[in-house]
């Protein structure tokens, strides 16, 4: 690819490219209410037609939202499988400085011009962005300069729950491909790339204490002057969840953690150089909070972060929450709390564990429902995927950290587990405050990223020639 002309030609076009993309930002695509999600999930699919591919979409039995399935032939000899989301979180949290859905452009957190939508960075900016990448591509070359294989899915905040199936449905057209990339915005505040060779896994589950044969009442609520002689389901529920944690909020659930894989030297390089990076406060100030959970800095603390797993609680209801006072004794109480998983540890036996770890307190009648479950994924920093955008990065004047894993999930394990072929995520470009209020990306950002795709593409068809493949 003559890649100085397509930078030429994306600056240009580069208004046209940030209108494109507010626009498909406008539209909502809400998982949990369906509100969009056909009219974004056509959009998509318009897009990959616009650019000579086909594209349909695919409902899958039993699921929520199709997958938008395309193809782009340029009878190259090389495939890759790009993958991403079309599907956002709803946007009721307070503090929005404009509409959610109105992509209005504003000076921000000292960044200069940020796009401020719902779905900016997670993930629907650099899914458009990569679109009008290939648009400028295929105008200065001709055509896109190896086969492409799309699978943007409309469940991601749901879970990813039916792309299993989906790529079950779909492995023999799935297997043609020899690397998967997902593009996202990578960059911090600073402008320094983060690369993350892997995601942890996830079990995201609801534990439930109703009233029964151990006490607490049974159908309904109750006056809550009578807790002086009939037990709580809440408090009941509180106390057995305090058997999972200590003081310091260490996991000490029986045997969950029998499986946590060494840290490999591999993950204390990587460490090690991150450790060196510019202050992990940088990594406070991002998520609002003054210190970290461990007295640990340097390696130490991001081999912490990176090498072991998590016990969180999302949520935890029952009983009277409105506004003024209403005395009440719950009749249940639930809580909704996710697992992220690390190498080498099993789904199954972690749900097992919790499970025997309660039933052996005396909590057997706490129900448990597992909501959502998949495993750990690990890619190696060689694979010719993972060092195109490395290099992109680099070329493009920014040095980029490299983590072992994602501290975060998803469902990459479809990718070197069931495919059989490595993946890689990520790219110039810096937006935040996913799942919050004021979520953005920096208007530089986005040509930033469009570039960094431009040589991801084109480092990975002269990684592939220079190992022969």
């Amino acid at each position: 690819m003559d890649t100085s002309k397509i930078f030429e030609l994306l600056t240009a076009d580069f208004q046209k490219d940030l209108d494109d993309v507010r626009d498909f930002l406008r539209v909502p695509s809400i998982s949990y209410t369906g509100e969009g999600i056909k009219e974004t999930a056509e959009a998509v699919k318009g897009w990959i037609e616009s650019l000579g591919g086909s594209a349909e979409l695919v409902n899958v039995p039993g699921g929520f939202h199709p997958v938008v399935y395309g193809k782009i032939d340029s009878s190259a000899p090389h495939t890759l499988l790009i993958y991403g989301m079309y599907d956002v979180m709803p946007a009721d949290e307070p503090g929005w400085i404009s509409p959610p859905f109105g992509a209005e452009i504003h000076d921000w957190d000292g960044l200069g011009p940020c796009v401020i939508n719902r779905g900016a960075v997670n993930s629907k900016g650099p899914l458009a962005g990569f679109f009008t990448t290939l648009r400028a591509i295929k105008k200065v070359n001709g055509k896109i300069p190896m086969n492409l294989i799309f699978v943007i899915e409309g469940e991601e905040e749901y879970g990813s729950r039916s792309l299993p199936k989906f790529f079950s449905m779909h492995l023999d057209e799935l297997k043609k491909a020899e690397a998967v990339l997902f593009p996202f915005f990578g960059c911090d505040k600073e402008g320094m790339p983060g690369i993350r060779l892997g995601t942890k896994g996830l079990i995201y589950f609801e534990l439930t204490c109703r009233g029964g044969d151990w006490g607490g009442p049974v159908e309904r609520g109750v006056h809550g002057s009578n807790n002086v002689w009939i037990a709580s389901p809440v408090w009941r529920l509180v106390k057995a969840l305090g058997t999972m944690v200590d003081d310091e909020q260490r996991i000490v659930v029986d045997g969950l953690l029998d499986d946590v894989r060494k840290p490999t030297a591999e993950d204390i390089q990587l460490c090690e150089a991150l450790g060196k990076s510019p202050d992990a406060s940088r990594e406070l100030e991002a998520y609002n909070a003054r210190k970290f959970k461990w007295d640990l800095s340097g390696t130490e603390l991001y081999l912490h972060a990176q090498t072991q797993p998590q016990l969180n609680i999302d949520g935890i209801y029952g009983g009277y929450t409105g506004p003024g006072t209403k005395t009440l004794l719950p009749h249940e109480a639930t809580v909704k709390m996710d697992v992220r998983i690390v190498p080498n540890m099993d789904p199954d036996k972690v749900v097992k564990a919790i499970r025997d770890h309660l039933d052996r307190r005396g909590y057997k009648d706490i129900e448990m429902k597992v909501i959502n479950k998949y495993p750990w994924s690990k890619v190696s920093l060689e694979e010719p995927i993972v060092q195109a955008l490395v290099n992109a990065c680099k070329d493009l004047g920014a040095e980029p950290a490299v983590y072992p894993l994602n501290i975060g999930s998803a469902p990459f394990y479809l990718f070197d587990r069931v495919l059989g072929i490595p993946y890689v995520f990520g790219g110039l470009g810096h937006g935040t405050r996913q799942h919050s209020s004021n979520e953005y990306f920096t208007v530089q950002g986005l040509l930033d990223f469009e570039k960094s795709m431009v040589l991801t593409l084109d480092n990975y068809l002269k990684e592939m020639e220079k190992r022969g493949q």
